[in-house]
């Protein structure tokens, strides 16, 4: 071999060297970036292909008289569920045939029926396509027959779990059930941090009530669980990172064992009652009846028992107290009293009453058929006279009486903490053209006895007596750590004086509403309504009462007693306020003071 052939042969033998040589280096520097310095990112993208991070649902805060009493707490419940990973096949329809084989077969073990219909398919498919990784919940809150049955046959029921889940419970039943509200199940909203949340539990979440209007404050904090899947979405592992912290108490304003005495007051009729502190405005109880089990909402609320509900006339999941509006009657009369003092109507102004009141085609009738004779307007409050107080109304005229009306907080919300809350009406020319009714000169007497268009609520009535017998407006309120916010009202004191005289009689000797007072330690006051509502071929009467008592000498000393209390209680299709509302009133009333 030539020196020229051996110096190209060794020069091949070199560059093939370096060549090799540049490729091994170039191998193991990429073998560092992928091993080494990219091993942190290529493990997080095999976490984000392999684990699901779920939001655990938070048990529910609970909620508590004003004495510490449970209204609403939860308790631990088991549910069955079935795991998808367990009937897992190469075809989804396959998979879901043994779903619905294996449902079937738990049916007749455990003895619940599942109806096995064209729907089941669907929502099995859907789970599968949304919740793949997640258990499909099959019973919810099963009982300890279930539970031994399931455990006895368990070699049986491959696929299934029990799961131990945090269930609203509602110890006093249907026990101030319009203001305590009920929940349902929905999507847990608070944040478990910045990752990306795949599935979420179903927690609860309020529907009404005060379950409702502080849910953001019940619900607790949602814990955290990672689900590592196979290939195909199913799950292999479970893992907690972080447990669901339950949410803080509420205390409310409710008396619990008043509240049992205010609903029974209202046994036999529809109507509400609202019983407030007439100082600071703290609602001591709130009824509306009927009334319904809030137990009847858990799990979940049955098709079956919200149609009953929903169609029954009596309207039972309306709450009439904060959201019921009626026509006052005669309990409006002291809003008309006020007005024409601060007219300038002398309390000794006197009317003839002759049983009838005529104004154009008005034709009014006294309650007493051949009239109270020569009243002044303390004796016309006592006795409760319609003519008397539209011949006020008349002269006082719409601007003024809608003025003080509101003054006391009537036609206008009253700013409670609950998600039902209406303002009423108080009518005048302007508003009536506004919702098409025209004004007609009797429209005038007619409000002025509390009648006509004129719409109120239970709970607002009960503000007005609290700022009759105080002189100062207080804001309602049920949430026990809000403060009390009173208004002082722009009427002269000697004004209310007047007045307050004139509800003292009533509940007197020869008063409209002497049946609210018999035997009760307090100093009471109050006013009685009869409203007549409907068509005039179906007339029917609603009774009212509203009061303000205050503690005297003979009251007891429970810290409830020291309280002046202020109260309205409306009964629809009664007879009278003073035959019907003022005799329930007193149950009321002696429960607090005596």
């Amino acid at each position: 071999m030539s020196g020229t052939e051996r110096f190209f042969k060794d020069l091949s033998l070199l560059v093939t060297g370096l060549v090799f040589t540049f490729f091994l280096i170039l191998l193991a520097v990429r073998l560092k970036e992928v091993q080494i310095d990219s091993v942190a990112e290529y493990n997080l993208l095999k976490e984000r292909q392999s684990v699901r991070l779920v939001q655990t649902a938070a048990p529910r805060g609970r909620i508590l008289d004003r004495n510490g009493k449970e209204l609403a707490t939860n308790k631990k419940a088991f549910a069955i569920v079935l795991n998808p990973e367990g009937f897992q096949r190469k075809r989804q329809n396959d998979t879901i045939e043994a779903m619905i084989q294996a449902l079937t077969n738990l049916s007749a073990i455990v003895r619940v029926p599942i109806e096995i219909d064209e729907e089941l398919p669907q929502m099995l498919r859907r789970h599968l396509r949304r919740s793949q990784a997640m258990p499909y919940t099959v019973f919810s809150d099963v009982s300890d027959e279930v539970l031994a049955r399931f455990f006895e046959h368990s070699d049986e029921l491959a696929g299934f779990d029990l799961v131990e889940r945090s269930e609203r419970v509602y110890p006093c039943g249907s026990l101030a059930s319009h203001i305590i509200g009920y929940v349902g199940r929905g999507e847990a909203e608070s944040v478990v941090g910045d990752e990306k949340i795949n599935f979420r539990e179903k927690e609860l979440v309020g529907r009404s009530g005060i379950e409702a209007y502080c849910d953001g404050y019940l619900r607790g904090v949602s814990g955290e669980k990672r689900l590592t899947v196979d290939a195909r979405g199913y799950t292999v592992r479970e893992r907690e990172v972080r447990e669901a912290i339950a949410g803080p108490d509420l205390k409310l304003t409710i008396d619990a064992n008043l509240q049992q005495t205010v609903e029974s007051a209202l046994n036999g009729y529809a109507g509400a009652c609202v019983v407030v502190d007439a100082s600071t405005g703290e609602m001591l109880a709130v009824a509306s009846a009927p009334s319904y089990n809030l137990n009847d909402f858990v799990p979940y609320l049955p098709h079956g028992v919200y149609s009953k509900m929903t169609n029954n006339a009596a309207r039972p999941l309306v709450n009439r107290a904060t959201g019921g509006t009626y026509a006052p009657g005669s309990i409006f009369k002291p809003i008309t009293a006020l007005a024409a003092l601060a007219h300038g109507v002398k309390p000794s102004h006197q009317t003839m009453c002759d049983g009838i009141f005529t104004y154009g085609t008005l034709i009014m009738h006294c309650a007493s058929r051949w009239g109270h004779g020569e009243l002044d307007m303390v004796n016309a409050i006592k006795v409760s006279c319609n003519p008397y107080f539209a011949e006020l109304g008349v002269v006082v005229g719409t601007n003024l009486l809608r003025k003080t009306a509101m003054e006391f907080g009537l036609g206008r919300l009253s700013e409670v903490d609950l998600p039902v809350d209406v303002s009423g009406y108080v009518p005048d020319g302007q508003s009536n053209e506004k919702i098409g009714f025209k004004w007609y000169p009797g429209e005038l007497a007619q409000t002025a006895i509390g009648q006509g268009k004129l719409l109120v609520t239970p709970l607002q009535m009960a503000v007005m007596a609290a700022g009759l017998g105080t002189g100062r407006l207080p804001r309602p309120y049920v949430n026990f750590s809000n403060k009390p916010n009173v208004r002082k009202l722009n009427i002269p004191n000697y004004h209310l004086e007047i007045v307050r005289e004139g509800m003292r009689r009533v509940v007197k000797r020869g008063g409209t509403g002497a049946a609210a007072a018999i035997d009760v330690k307090a100093d009471v006051m109050g006013k009685t309504g009869t409203a007549e509502v409907g068509p005039r071929y179906n007339r029917r009467k609603n009774a009212w009462f509203i009061a303000y008592a205050k503690p005297n000498a003979e009251s007891n000393k429970s810290s409830l007693a020291r309280r002046s209390v202020a109260l309205a209680i409306v009964l629809e299709k009664a007879d009278s306020g003073g035959g019907s509302a003022a005799p329930r009133a007193c149950k009321i009333l002696s429960k607090i003071y005596n």
